[in-house]
């Protein structure tokens, strides 16, 4: 059953470094009015690490990647040959009503589904320790019969609703599976219209915040 009654879908053809596309994803949660699938386009390699991790460690383990702090928490997550996609949900929708853990579920339910050759979530009892997000998979990760880690995902939640950023890697995708994954989710799927103040937005938060040195070396 989708989780959603109309998603837009927001194929950004944009390619953007990491201050951009977190900003971009902070921005459209401060506007939401529905649900919105973002597809990332990356301007190049470049690794994002989890809220609370120390920068120290990720640039040890990364020392010439751009590196950039998520809003949301997880692991490291290297990125420019991944398909990643964020999606936002407004706090008005049922999704955002259920548990963190349950709307991660339910996000992977749907990403497994499309993928062939026996994905499933990792169960109680599986996951792993690690600071490497596709080293550590966590319960309701996609995984492969084989046990490489297909996709993994972080939540950040407001007042306006939630935020939930994903990677899938280590799998070869058909090139319609964006579109296929926002049909999945939703019984109607429209195109995303960006109105005139969302990129000033993300443009500022970029600056201010995201390429700023005390976002990158943040303690919580």
């Amino acid at each position: 059953m989708p989780l959603f009654q109309t998603l837009h879908f927001f194929d950004d053809d944009t390619a953007r470094g990491g201050p951009e596309q977190m900003a971009l994803d902070e921005a459209l949660l401060e506007r939401l009015t529905a649900p919105v699938l973002r597809i990332y386009r990356w301007t190049g390699p470049a690794v994002s690490f989890g809220y609370s991790q120390p920068l120290a460690a990720v640039r040890k383990s990364h020392p010439s990647v751009p590196l950039i702090r998520r809003w949301t928490g997880g692991g490291i997550v290297e990125h420019g040959t991944d398909l990643t996609f964020s999606l936002m949900v407004p706090c008005g929708e049922p999704l955002a009503k259920l548990r963190p853990a349950e709307t991660y579920r339910l996000i992977h339910e749907a990403v497994a589904g499309l993928m062939a050759g026996g994905a499933r979530l990792i169960r109680e009892g599986e996951s792993a320790p690690g600071d490497a997000c596709f080293t550590a998979p966590a319960v309701h990760d996609v995984t492969a019969d084989d046990g490489r880690k297909l996709c993994g995902g972080a939540q950040r939640r407001t007042r306006r609703g939630f935020l939930h950023q994903g990677s899938i890697q280590n799998i070869r995708l058909p090139e319609d599976f964006s579109q296929r994954l926002a049909h999945s989710l939703a019984e109607e799927t429209v195109g995303f219209d960006s109105e005139p103040g969302l990129l000033l937005r993300t443009g500022e938060l970029a600056a201010t915040k995201y390429d700023t040195r005390a976002w990158a070396e943040k303690i919580p």
